[in-house]
Order: C-alpha cells, then sequence, then structure tokens
C-alpha cells in the first residue's frame, strides 16, 4: 500500500519533466564562494547564463536541463563535499556517468567525426570544474570527488510539463539535455530535493522569500526511483509509476 508520502511524490515526478541539478554553493569567476540558491531567490528562479558548449548554437544565454533526473543528479551530487555520498544513493555514480557520458560520446562522434567540437574542451572543464573545486579535476574525477565547499550540498529541481519550451542543438546534447533561453520560474517547478540534514535551513530560506515550494529528501527520491526500471531512469521521460 502507498503511504501518503509515496503518492506525493508521485505526482511530483509524474508533473517533472525536465530536472535541474546545481549546489548550495560555487566559486564564482574571482574564486569567491557565492550562495547559489539565495542568487537563485534573488533572481526570481533559474535565470539563463552564457553557454558555449554546443558547436551547433554558438555562445548563446540559457539554462542546462537534464531530460531524467539520475543525470540532474550527478550534476547536483558534484556538491557533495569531498567525495561523500549520499546514504542510500542508487547506484554508483561512475555506473551512472558511463551511462549518460558514453552514449553521447558516440552519438559525438558520428556527428562530428572530426571532433571539431572538443578542439577547446581541456579550457571549458577547466572552467567549469573551477566552479564546484579549486582543485583540477578530469570530467570523471568532478562527478565522483565533488567540490571542496566543506558546507556544500546538492540540490535537484524538478521543472514542471509545458514550462520550458527547449532549444535544439546537436543530437548528442540533445540526447540527455535541453536548454531554455527564458527564466524558469519558481511556479515553474513541481519541487526541490536537498539532502534531509540540509531540508531545515532550505525550507526556511525560502519561505521567508516567500516560496511556498514541496521541498522533498532526495534521499526519498533516491528509493523512490528503486521502483522504475533501468530504462525508465535513462530514457528522459517523466516517472509515472
Amino acid at each position: 500500500m502507498e503511504s501518503g508520502n509515496d503518492k506525493a511524490i508521485g505526482s511530483l515526478y509524474a508533473d517533472a519533466e525536465y530536472w535541474h541539478g546545481t549546489g548550495r554553493y560555487k566559486y564564482n569567476e574571482h574564486g569567491s564562494i557565492r550562495d547559489v540558491l539565495k542568487g537563485i531567490i534573488a533572481e526570481g528562479g533559474l535565470v539563463p547564463h552564457e553557454d558555449d558548449w554546443d558547436p551547433k548554437r554558438g555562445k548563446i544565454q540559457s539554462i542546462s536541463l537534464a531530460r531524467a533526473r539520475m543525470y540532474a543528479r550527478l550534476y547536483a551530487c558534484m556538491h557533495m563535499p569531498c567525495g561523500a555520498r549520499l546514504t542510500n544513493e542508487l547506484g554508483p555514480r561512475h555506473f551512472w556517468g558511463y551511462c549518460f557520458f558514453l552514449s553521447a560520446s558516440v552519438v559525438a562522434h558520428i556527428e562530428y567525426p572530426l571532433q571539431r567540437h572538443i578542439h577547446d574542451y581541456p579550457n571549458k572543464l577547466r572552467e567549469w570544474t573551477g566552479k564546484v573545486s579549486k582543485r583540477p579535476h578530469t570530467l570523471k574525477s568532478i562527478f565522483l570527488e565533488g567540490t571542496d565547499i566543506p558546507d556544500n550540498y546538492p540540490i535537484l529541481i524538478g521543472i514542471k510539463k509545458g514550462s520550458v519550451q527547449p532549444k535544439l542543438g546537436s543530437r548528442f546534447f540533445n540526447l540527455h539535455e535541453a536548454r531554455s533561453e527564458a527564466l524558469i520560474r519558481f511556479s515553474d517547478m513541481t519541487h526541490i530535493e536537498v539532502p534531509e540534514v540540509n531540508v531545515a535551513e532550505t525550507t526556511a530560506l525560502l519561505r521567508s522569500a516567500g516560496h511556498d515550494i514541496p521541498i522533498i529528501l532526495i534521499e526519498e527520491g533516491e528509493d523512490y526511483c528503486r521502483t522504475f526500471s533501468f530504462w525508465q531512469l535513462v530514457n528522459g521521460r517523466p516517472l509515472v509509476d
């Protein structure tokens, strides 16, 4: 029999068309720590930022979104300090990394056989990982070892169906991601997930700013995802029981 919480999370997940994974804190371009959540609140939601990863689209202002929760969870859990794991983390991170990035890499090499899209990849990677950790990282190590900001924690955001008009680009990006060039407001979000130990402070911060959005345990999300098949977890469709 489903509990009330099971029904609540089932409804939230069924309505989540896209996901965004981030953390409470990141480094800015000057190496100082900034409060990402307070920034989202001040800006009224997720705002587009400079994005030049997709060779087909060039430099644009966009928000990166995941089609599957487990893909976004990889990005959220980069903000677990010093390689820490969720207590009930579903599957090793390197497993999910291989599932998503290997398939995207295959499509990328078919789409861009001369690999023109990765000519400046090392510089982009250094800049990107530098927002999470001051230590140098590879693509693999940043997901496994995470942030060096000790008080950081992951934040996973569900985005409601119909709230995003995705802008398409290269096929290897479209495989697991979508881009939005418009603000994603709090009213466009199904819910926010954070670790159990961070629920109270996250809730208080959002409530004090007038945002009455469901905040659930990311650990609860991990347990709920165990009720779905591997294919359901990676195919990028809403998780409907």
